[in-house]
């Protein structure tokens, strides 16, 4: 059966669904050509460049030389020796009741008054004094007046 030209339906079909197979695999091939290398991928430390066996084996090793490290401390006989390490005989300790632990809150007796001119005071030093992009400005937070 023949459509409106003289040209088969089915062979226009086809004819669409190749240019859209063509389309989907040029789309598919640009994206994967977008995606980041296997080199760089290592370097921010998304892919691991060693398999399971070399990472038991760094791990390993890391231990030994820790543990190495760990068991040749100084004692503290030598260290007090070599005078890094020095303890007094003398401690001085206080009672917590001795003192008063609690702060002054100055912004406690702040008036209503106080509290506008506080914000006057930093709403204009932002609008006028202080530097700011002209970009970022429009993110300036002001203070109720």
């Amino acid at each position: 059966m023949l459509g409106v030209q003289g040209v088969c339906p089915q062979l226009v079909i086809d004819l669409v669904l190749d240019q859209l197979t063509v389309l989907y695999l040029t789309f598919f091939l640009w994206r994967l050509s977008q995606r980041p290398t296997a080199e760089e991928l290592e370097q921010r430390n998304i892919l691991q460049a060693k398999n399971e066996a070399d990472r038991r084996l760094e791990r390993s090793e890391i231990k030994r030389r820790l543990t190495r490290k760990l068991s040749q401390r100084p004692t503290v006989a030598e260290l007090q020796a070599r005078k890094i390490l020095r303890f007094h005989e003398y401690v001085e300790s206080t009672h917590a009741h001795d003192y008063d632990r609690r702060a002054d809150k100055p912004w406690t007796k702040l008036t209503p008054a106080d509290k506008a001119a506080i914000r006057k005071e930093l709403n204009e030093f932002k609008s006028s004094e202080m530097e700011v992009h002209e970009e970022s400005r429009i993110y300036t937070r002001f203070h109720r007046p």
